[in-house]
């Protein structure tokens, strides 16, 4: 297959297995890719924990997504190993997709964890020795890096211009939100598919305006990297973010583009798995309604609190434990509509444990925000329980889906 030719991979091969990263050093922002990915009817995916992508996850996968996060964080969980299975699956003919701290990751660095995932020949170019005076939320305004430091200079949405790839045609220009993602400077084979050309109405610049300019405007956006038989999209802003749909369509053109014309068919049937359906079903969906209601419920009340947690590099606003719970609360109705769910031995009483767990500690946090006593431990505790538990009900989800989406309607916003 030729540089620049489509694979033209026919329906009857079926969809591509998307491996979507959920470990160490995430943030609520792979739910994103599960959105985008669950609206268009892409419905075998699988989440990965670090252990599971240092271990043979990837063997049965087409895509890996790496969403947003802590960049080091990622790089030190996943660790050698994890650099040498991610390396492994894109030579073998894997795409992979990144966006913010995924776009960051296999990028050039000198720095410890970093440097095992050297992937990319480009560098990014918001890092700087001298920090800018910060004109809005300092919080989020800036990242330690060795002696430098990553300074963010804008938030929100931007426009893009596209340069005419196959995929990217559909649109030469586009807004896309930026949330901490780099401006590129591409670097020898690296293709660059979009680049930052203005800023909209909704842009919050973090920075003065031309110094924001000046860092941003001109520099790649998202470019594309070919390694072995396989390619990495990255992507500085989120591309996935599931309220630009014009962006949301172009990543995914990219991504069939360049799938390999043979994806791994794994759709296997686990003979411990059960189908559960009528009574069995609805019962147990009104305990998962139940917990998750009453996450929701004390959510709500913890975001009249001026709080943020800084946790590891990354700020976290009370705002941002619904972005876990909000994803699970609006798929419970399409799973009563059709009545069955599949699962696998034990994955629902994990499920309705971990949601009490975190239920009880957000009520926990709560109370000690009311005292006056700080909770960064709880809240870092509290934020690896709603992963989980958005996990293991999306697994739950999404094989149920796999299982045959009769009866299951389109979700609506």
């Amino acid at each position: 297959m030729k540089e620049n030719e489509p694979c033209n991979r026919s329906d009857d091969k079926g969809h591509p297995r998307i491996g979507i990263y959920t470990g160490r050093g995430t943030s609520h922002s792979w739910l994103w890719f599960a959105e985008v990915f669950d609206r268009i009817g892409f419905f075998d995916l699988a989440f990965l924990t670090e252990t599971e992508l240092r271990g043979d996850a990837l063997d049965r996968c087409d895509v890996l997504a790496m969403s947003g996060g802590d960049t080091f964080a990622i790089a030190e969980g996943l660790g050698p190993e994890g650099a040498d299975k991610v390396k492994r699956f894109i030579t073998h003919g894997g795409v992979y997709i990144g966006s913010c701290a995924g776009a960051y990751l296999p990028l050039h660095s000198s720095k410890e964890h970093l440097n095992l995932f050297n992937f990319v020949p480009a560098k990014i170019g918001n890092l700087t020795r001298t920090l800018p005076e910060a004109r809005g939320l300092r919080e989020k305004f800036c990242t330690a890096y060795g002696c430098a430091y990553v300074f963010h200079p804008v938030r929100e949405a931007v426009r893009l211009t596209t340069n005419g790839f196959a995929p990217f045609k559909k649109a030469p220009s586009l807004d896309a939100p930026l949330y901490g993602g780099p401006p590129l400077i591409a670097g020898g084979s690296a293709q660059v598919l979009a680049t930052y050309s203005g800023f909209t109405e909704k842009t919050v610049f973090l920075v003065d305006r031309k110094l924001a300019s000046d860092t941003l405007l001109g520099k790649a956006a998202v470019i594309r990297q070919k390694i072995g038989q396989g390619y990495l999209h990255l992507y500085g802003p989120h591309f996935e973010h599931p309220r630009f749909t014009v962006a949301n369509q172009l990543m995914t053109d990219a991504m069939l583009y360049d799938l390999r014309l043979d994806p791994v068919q794994i759709h296997e049937t686990i003979a411990s798995e059960e189908i559960i359906s009528g009574e069995a079903c609805r019962n147990l969906l009104k305990d998962i309604k139940r917990e998750i209601s009453n996450a929701r419920i004390v959510a709500v009340g913890l975001e009249t609190l001026p709080v943020q947690w800084t946790i590891g590099n990354k700020v976290y606003e009370t705002a941002k434990i619904r972005e876990f719970i909000e994803p699970v609360w609006r798929r419970i109705k399409p799973l009563e509509k059709l009545n069955r769910m599949r699962l696998l031995p034990g994955q629902a009483g994990r499920l309705l444990q971990v949601a009490s767990e975190t239920t009880a500690l957000l009520r926990e946090v709560k109370r000690d925000l009311k005292s006056g006593i700080d909770t960064l431990y709880k809240a870092k505790d509290l934020f690896e329980r709603l992963n989980r538990t958005s996990t293991l009900f999306l697994e739950i989800y999404f094989r149920t889906k796999r299982m045959g989406n009769s009866g299951i309607q389109e979700l609506r916003d």
